[in-house]
């Protein structure tokens, strides 16, 4: 009778688990599909700017006011949202992330004003900027820390897989019923995906704290540590070069997608429509590149490697090799070959948004996980506001033609300095013994 109970017992565990299993790659698909979207938002502007500024008559200088009014609130609303994080149920948070975003594009499906228009890019920003840690921050309450490169990989790919889907899938739409398609699209993308993830959303319980990669649970950064104070989490070293490393992968972020397709244009002699398809290959080879460095970094982990080689040293020698890749762009070569050249440093460098969080949260208590993971990511979007500006100076004083390319060297120097100072500074199992030792 004992060993009948037994073996009913093991068989619901057996199926509880292999449910939890099923879930949390459901939760993966769901997360993804929310990263295509945002990005997709992201995107839209750029794509319609040409009708929309006819039809709007706005001048260069309004369009401009339009692009930066994104990043107004994007920062702060990053770090107010990541502060309650870990307080409210996560699933409503991303719910109305997501019908924010809705809410900020509907309005300009219809004929509309200039203050509307500035208002609905503030609104959407301000939906956006928690958007990516949050989402992140569920991820990792479904997957010991062992097992998250490959989700956090595949949600971070969604952005991917957004900006490579909008341009032909928007620029179509546009073309055939008016730029206002467009956003009304993207609206009810948003209203979609909210409901699905009413459906189907849903916080998981592995916790995978501090300690998990290379010392017993029992001695790490517990998820009960909540006294460890911010300024001590903001001041550790492997948060430090995170951020640094982060910092200068939004460089790369906003300059591509504000001057590297008119960099091809008027830099490298390309067509228009010849720009376009260059564009989405481009960003189509950080794909494979980071499927491949998460499943090596996952596999150096499964066999003992500590995290400190394993994602830390992993990211920095990436961070290095496409600071070299940006700097060859200075030099002569064939227009294809800096198109390449430019395809592995952009795809390298942006691999920086799926090692940053896994290291993050590898030090972080559980209980200020979710907002630790915001505020280091608002910290480092910051770059959107300084560097396309920069690159528009920059071309001002020298030209088009050369200033792109000295701008880009700029670019990969500072990814080789970043580079450099990951292998010092990112360390979990040093920065886990400093916290206990703060704690």
């Amino acid at each position: 009778m004992l060993e009948s109970e037994n073996v009913r017992f093991a068989s619901e565990r057996t199926v509880t688990a292999s449910i939890a299993g099923n879930r949390r790659w459901i939760i993966v698909t769901s997360l993804f599909l929310f990263m295509l979207i945002n990005f997709a938002d992201k995107a839209v502007l750029g794509l319609v700017a040409v009708p929309l500024m006819h039809d709007m008559q706005l001048s260069h200088s309004q369009f401009g006011l339009v692009g930066s009014a994104f990043f107004l609130l994007f920062s702060l609303s990053g770090i107010g949202v990541g502060l309650v994080a870990d307080r409210i149920d996560v699933k409503w948070l991303l719910a109305g992330l997501a019908f924010t975003w809705a809410v900020g594009q509907l309005p300009l499906a219809w004929p509309t004003s200039f203050a509307v228009l500035l208002g609905c890019r503030i609104l959407l920003g301000a939906g956006e900027g928690p958007a990516s840690p949050l989402a992140l921050h569920v991820v990792y309450s479904w997957f010991d820390n062992r097992e998250r490169n490959l989700p956090t990989t595949l949600v971070q790919q969604g952005g991917t897989a957004g900006v490579i889907l909008a341009s032909p899938l928007l620029t179509y739409i546009t073309g055939r019923w008016q730029w206002h398609a467009a956003f009304l699209t993207l609206g009810i993308a948003g209203l979609l995906w909210t409901v699905l993830w009413l459906c189907v959303g849903k916080s998981g319980n592995a916790h995978g704290d501090a300690s998990s990669v290379s010392v017993p649970q029992q001695h790490g950064v517990t998820g009960q540590q909540t006294s460890i104070g911010w300024l001590t989490l903001l001041t550790d070293r492997t948060v430090i070069g995170v951020l640094l490393q982060c910092f200068v992968g939004y460089v790369v972020i906003s300059i591509g997608m504000t001057w590297v397709p008119a960099y091809y244009r008027l830099g490298l002699g390309f067509q228009a429509n010849q720009t376009g398809w260059l564009f989405a290959l481009q960003v189509t080879a950080q794909i494979p590149v980071g499927i491949a460095l998460a499943v090596l970094s996952h596999r150096l982990l499964k066999r003992g490697t500590q995290s400190r080689i394993a994602r830390g040293a992993l990211i920095s020698v990436t961070c290095v090799v496409s600071g070299i890749a940006y700097c060859m762009l200075y030099l002569s070569a064939p227009p294809l070959a800096k198109v390449g050249l430019m395809a592995l440093a952009s795809s390298l460098a942006i691999q920086v948004f799926t090692f940053g969080p896994l290291l993050v949260a590898e030090i972080a208590p559980t209980s200020r996980r979710g907002a630790l993971l915001a505020i280091t990511n608002s910290i480092v979007t910051t770059a959107g506001l300084i560097a396309p500006v920069s690159m528009g100076k920059l071309l001002g004083m020298v030209g088009e033609i050369r200033g792109y390319e000295i701008g880009f060297a700029v670019t990969g120097a500072l990814l080789i300095a970043t580079g450099a100072a990951g292998f010092v500074l990112l360390d979990p199992q040093r920065s886990r013994q400093r916290l206990r030792a703060a704690h």
